[in-house]
């Protein structure tokens, strides 16, 4: 299987399934109707833009999924609103074992907005942003991400059976844009919804402008072959060395 990555990615034609979770049923005496998700004024809709051309390098890899269902499939909902939830800096996906934030264009974590199992982004026309995953497991994982319903590698209609970027154990992966070539990404940047990429060009729809989304796939992988063993120089006195006064990630080895 063919994969395209900022480490490594690759493509796969397979036909997949997304799973549900069975959640359990209560009574009451009641019955309350959920709250209506929270919706963005048509003056407050934001969508994302094919922005400036941004050095970034990917190659080929031959990976393969272990299943066509994915593990874990999550979408962030953006607009110039003001949301209600829960403040958070990371979402996690499968199951603890990798770590979502949107980055602004200095590298810091954007606030988003947690109102039950959804995830909302209030950003302002102009602003860049960027997809940040971190893998905090021994396994691989493949991203396969949409901004607007397109596909960041090639533009296509978002589709779980789209190829996607590989993330390694215990590394990180930033999307940056839309990958225009193996050597640069057109950068992403909010904007009105008629000057988004879904809006001008023939894979797009106006429909879809305002989500992104990432879905994990795991993959049977040997560690890359390419990939230096590290070596730890000798020390002196390895006990007395400085470590943080705060929790560590979670190591998961599988």
């Amino acid at each position: 299987m063919r994969f395209a990555t900022r480490l490594g990615f690759y493509a796969a034609t397979l036909a997949f399934m997304v799973g549900c979770s069975q959640l359990p049923v209560y009574l009451a005496q009641e019955t309350v109707a959920p709250p209506a998700p929270q919706q963005a004024r048509s003056s407050e809709r934001l969508g994302t833009q094919w922005g400036e051309g941004i050095s970034s390098d990917v190659v080929n890899v031959d990976l393969w999924r272990v299943s066509s269902q994915p593990v874990d499939v999550i979408e962030v909902r953006y607009s110039a609103a003001n949301y209600r939830g829960r403040a958070i800096r990371e979402a996690m996906l499968a199951e603890g074992r990798i770590g979502l934030s949107i980055l602004d264009d200095k590298n810091r974590k954007w606030e988003l907005t947690q109102d039950e199992r959804k995830l909302y982004l209030k950003g302002n026309n102009g602003e860049r942003y960027q997809l940040f995953y971190q893998n905090y497991s021994q396994a691989t994982y493949e991203i396969v991400a949409t901004v607007d319903g397109l596909d960041v590698l090639d533009g296509s209609s978002g589709s779980l059976s789209s190829r996607g970027y590989v993330l390694y154990p215990n590394s990180t992966l930033l999307i940056e844009g839309f990958r225009k070539n193996q050597h640069e990404v057109a950068a992403f940047r909010f904007s009105a919804p008629r000057d988004a990429y879904a809006a001008n060009t023939e894979a797009g729809s106006s429909a879809n402008i305002g989500v992104i989304g990432t879905a994990v796939f795991a993959l049977n992988t040997p560690p890359p072959r390419h990939a230096p063993a590290t070596q730890q120089s000798p020390q002196t006195f390895p006990a007395d060395n400085p470590r943080s006064n705060y929790a560590p990630p979670p190591n998961y080895q599988r």
